[in-house]
């Protein structure tokens, strides 16, 4: 039997933690086929294995606090691993299997602190997209306060992200600030902060903790990085000298790291002691191991929405995703600009820019909370069985068809439980349910919580239509994500909002994995432009009649957020 080439998939989420297995199709012959078959295949090189997975529902991330539970978190992802070579141990008895690769995927933002030994520090000594800590938040509006607008435009234009709690600079800054006296005994035995993708792979390998890099796309996530040099940014260095030796910080590389991950486990670490791994995953000894990619960038390229395949009959794919939080995001092309002599591209107020890898950026906007907002009402309306939800669904999609009909208002939702990133950035801001009477009833808060969500994408949505092509050129929604994909409502409201066709397509499954898989495959098998057609499984069209309902809608989510935000904490107070 002829050898089967498996490339392994770690997805470490903020849900879940999944191993996923896939096939390297023709792996052999993909090496071989000239530049010119390679740019106009239209066949992926990549198919899931059946039954060859393995996944750890948690909460790898403390709402809020944004600490991440970190030792959980390695321990689950050593498990799922575990558990995926232990299933093609017992499927594949022949061992007519060989695992070629091993590619990463992580939430972003995330950073860890570790000791001189490359052992993590604690949850308290963890940084994450998911911070809304008050000593955050005013860590963040002194920074503010401090820097003139040029500067804070030029820190925006230069890392893609505005300065905001979600990101790494004024999170630094805060766990530095000796005066806590919980984070102090931490402060001096950080050695230095990694992703968690690059200590699994210290560990893995034997390779000592500081000749593991992070990939671009997972430094970009931190607000630290200037996307077009794909160096450390200046400014941020500046601030944050002040306060730390800039030695903590990584060093950085393109996710194909290939003369420090091309030889797999070794028998000895660094340090000359016995590696573990040697013995407990012997069909990693030869594996090429690759540095994370950021999730919503992986995401991106899973859902057949990269930047080398974002066209379909003249459409420009845009994905957009809703699991736990909520992203709508476009690829597009850009090299290095190793000469910093910057090119022309502006990134609008209320969308983020980072790097998918060394020639790629990922345009968009993120919700903190997507169908986690849903989960909280669920909780909180005592909605938790199957039944009772799928009844309350019912009952929203005939009062959607009625407010449609008549574009009457009703209960306006900000949808920031955990904070405002896209489109505001609004430090301090909280969740605000307006137009609430005595007959309010479940169905309106959960009717509310689908239509806020919508509201913020449709904002997000918007921005990129217009930059991306000058406003000119038609467009495909591309939806991904367990809360979008199985909830036929909610990608009509999406659809009829934002006036554009949302497509399922039926190929992109755990469409993080799958483009954690595909990119590693374009990597061995040198491919530049995989050209993958949409396989259309389901198909919301824009209801034209509900055009002005949602006109009415957007206006009173956003004289509501107007009305609110001068109350929050750290939003211009």
């Amino acid at each position: 039997m002829e050898s089967c080439s498996i490339i392994l998939v770690v997805d470490a989420g903020s849900s879940s933690v999944r191993c996923i297995s896939y096939e390297l199709l023709d792996s052999r012959s993909c090496r071989s086929r000239s530049e010119e078959e390679v740019s106009t295949s239209s066949q992926s090189p990549i198919k899931a294995i059946e039954g060859m997975s393995y996944s750890v529902p948690m909460m790898s991330v403390s709402p809020n606090t944004g600490y991440i539970r970190i030792h959980e978190v390695l321990d689950a992802i050593d498990l799922c691993v575990d558990e995926v070579l232990r299933l093609l141990r017992q499927t594949i008895t022949d061992e007519s299997y060989n695992i070629t690769a091993l590619g990463f995927s992580t939430f972003v933002m995330n950073l860890v602190g570790v000791d001189e030994f490359g052992q993590p520090m604690g949850d308290k000594a963890t940084l994450s997209y998911a911070c809304n800590r008050a000593d955050v938040l005013d860590t963040c509006s002194r920074i503010d306060r401090t820097l003139s607008p040029d500067t804070k435009q030029s820190l925006y234009q230069k890392t893609g992200a505005p300065l905001h709690p979600a990101y790494a600079l004024p999170q630094l800054l805060a766990f530095y600030d000796t005066k806590d006296s919980d984070n102090a005994h931490l402060v001096e035995k950080v050695h230095q902060w990694k992703s968690i993708s690059s200590i699994c792979l210290s560990r893995w390998t034997g390779q000592s903790h500081t000749q593991i890099p992070i990939s671009y796309s997972e430094a970009s996530w931190t607000g630290l990085l200037n996307f077009r040099s794909c160096t450390w940014n200046d400014e941020a260095m500046s601030i944050l000298e002040k306060s730390c030796n800039l030695k903590v910080l990584p060093s950085l590389s393109d996710f194909d790291r290939g003369d420090i991950l091309a030889d797999g486990i070794s028998q000895h670490s660094h340090d000359g002691t016995n590696n573990s791994y040697w013995t407990r995953w012997p069909e990693l000894r030869q594996s090429r191991f690759f540095l994370g990619i950021g999730d919503g960038a992986a995401a991106n390229i899973g859902s057949k929405c990269g930047s080398l395949s974002s066209r379909d009959d003249s459409k420009r794919r845009i994905a957009v995703t809703i699991g736990t939080s909520a992203a709508a995001r476009l690829c597009l092309p850009l090299e290095i600009d190793t000469y910093h002599n910057y090119s022309d591209t502006v990134v609008p107020f209320g969308l983020f820019c980072y790097r998918v890898d060394k020639s790629t950026l990922l345009l968009g906007g993120a919700l903190t909370d997507g169908g986690s907002i849903i989960e909280w009402a669920r909780s909180l309306l005592n909605l938790q069985s199957t039944e009772s939800f799928t009844e309350c669904l019912e009952k929203v999609a005939t009062m959607y068809g009625d407010r449609c009909s008549s574009s009457s208002p009703g209960v306006t939702m900000a949808p920031f439980l955990s904070g405002e990133r896209s489109t505001g950035f609004r430090v301090g801001a909280n969740g605000c349910i307006s137009g609430i009477t005595r007959e309010t009833s479940s169905i309106d808060i959960v009717y509310a919580c689908l239509e806020s969500v919508v509201l913020r994408l449709c904002a997000v949505i918007k921005l990129l239509t217009g930059v991306s092509s000058g406003g000119d050129g038609e467009y495909i929604l591309v939806a991904s994500g367990n809360a979008l994909e199985n909830n036929h409502l909610w990608r009509q409201m999406l659809a009829d909002c934002c006036g554009i066709d949302i497509v399922v397509d039926s190929d992109a499954n755990e469409g993080t994995s799958r483009g954690v898989a595909l990119l590693v495959a374009n990597k061995l098998c040198n491919e530049r432009s995989l050209k993958e057609t949409l396989v259309v499984e389901n198909k919301s069209v824009p209801d034209l009649k509900a055009k002005n309902y949602w006109n009415k809608a957007s206006l009173a989510q956003e004289s509501l957020i107007e009305a609110v935000s001068s109350t929050w904490c750290g939003n211009g107070t």
